[in-house]
């Protein structure tokens, strides 16, 4: 037995192949009644739809084959994609590549073959349609060129599914696009709105009646509107970073960066929100740990992640951030002793057109957009933010850094 030669554009050949998609999938009819067609016009028991893999040659169609597929040192169709013309082998057991072929001296027992070769519009041959008989015979022309036209009409079909496969992404990509544009819309006219108006009521009674307000009620209002425009600011920051983020214009800029740093600066900004609803923050974080990443990109994450923890964690409640090392990462986890959630709002947490504003346990407003932001820039790092949670006990945030050893 002569077993074929690779093609000269064997690697480029293949990724062609696998560009379609069609390997190892179901049955489909449309390919079925091209294979059925080929054995009535051609009169052959067995006819085939073949595509030649790496190493083995499977069929995406058959008639009167049992098999699905059979290793390519045996194939006819890997001698038939070494050439342009068709494969026309009237007796195998005339032929020196075949006739000790092991589909030729047993089942199928092949003693005819004709195979057309379904080629690409770059000029890949990815198979053949061919025409198989168990006694020798030969094809009319009229025959023949049948076979060459149901290799086109394979061609085509596979073109199709290639095209609906991109036409699915397409889709998929403008349902997202609207499902942003949705999001960003809603953002707007109510979760931006609603602190604006509040930071407008507070202010205009300040103004209507300063004269006669005592200190402390003046300065009762001047947190309010404090805090209420530390919210809103935050919530801009984020729809900022989020839109450049969709457009691609934020650019991921890694440095070593000292992991303290940034956890305490944002403690900081945040301090005052937890002293509020007097939540304990307790850190675990070595001073000499330092990580690979962003720094604003990270900054913006450890905001999110504990901007999130106190809003969600009730008075008197406790929030834990730790780092450890771990061979070459270094995991941090933001856990809390919030109100923790359903196993539903878990599935639908990174959704952003499932992601709904959830108010907090002191009624603070959100977007929901900050989770989805941190997994995004976790994303550019390669890391990915992972979520445990139970309702009423907590939830916990971790993900991993590429730690910088100094």
């Amino acid at each position: 037995m002569k077993i074929a030669s690779f093609p000269e554009n064997e690697k480029e050949r293949l990724a062609a192949l696998l560009r379609y998609k069609v390997l190892d999938t179901d049955f489909e009819e449309c390919y079925n009644e091209l294979t059925q067609l080929a054995s009535e016009i051609c009169q052959t028991p067995i006819a085939l739809i073949s595509l030649i893999d790496t190493d083995r040659q499977w069929f995406k169609a058959k008639t009167g084959l049992a098999a699905r597929e059979t290793p390519r040192d045996w194939a006819f169709c890997a001698h038939a994609i070494l050439q342009d013309e068709m494969l026309v082998v009237d007796d195998t057991l005339l032929d020196e590549r075949f006739f000790d072929n092991p589909l030729v001296t047993n089942d199928p027992s092949i003693r005819f073959y004709a195979g057309a070769q379904i080629k690409t519009h770059d000029g890949f041959l990815l198979g053949t349609v061919c025409a198989i008989d168990r006694v020798p015979r030969h094809l009319s022309d009229y025959q023949l060129n049948a076979l060459k036209v149901l290799a086109k009409q394979v061609m085509s079909q596979l073109e199709l599914r290639l095209a609906f496969d991109d036409l699915q992404k397409h889709t998929q990509k403008l349902h997202e696009l609207n499902a942003t544009k949705d999001k960003l819309f809603s953002v707007i006219a109510h979760d931006l709105r609603a602190p604006l108006s509040g930071i407008f009521g507070l202010s205009e009674m300040l103004l209507e009646d300063l004269d006669n307000q005592p200190k402390e009620a003046c300065s009762g209002l001047a947190q309010e509107i404090h805090d209420t425009s530390q919210q809103t600011l935050s919530l801009l920051d984020n729809l900022l970073r989020w839109s450049l983020l969709e457009r691609g214009q934020f650019d991921y800029q890694p440095m070593a960066i000292p992991l303290l740093a940034i956890v305490q600066k944002n403690l900081r900004l945040l301090s005052s929100v937890a002293l509020k609803k007097q939540i304990q923050l307790h850190v675990d974080c070595p001073s000499y740990i330092f990580v690979m990443g962003d720094k604003n990109m990270l900054s913006s994450v450890f905001q999110n992640l504990l901007s999130n923890a106190i809003k969600f964690t009730a008075s008197q409640g406790h929030i834990y951030i730790s780092a450890k090392e771990l061979k070459h990462n270094v995991v941090v986890t933001i856990k809390d002793t919030g109100v923790g959630m359903t196993t539903a709002q878990l599935d639908q947490l990174f959704v952003i057109e499932k992601n709904v504003s959830t108010h907090g346990t002191a009624g603070e407003a959100g977007t929901g957009l900050g989770l989805v932001l941190c997994k995004q820039f976790l994303a550019l790092h390669q890391s990915d933010l992972c979520v445990q949670s139970e309702v009423g006990v907590g939830t916990q945030f971790s993900f991993a850094l590429t730690a910088v050893v100094r």
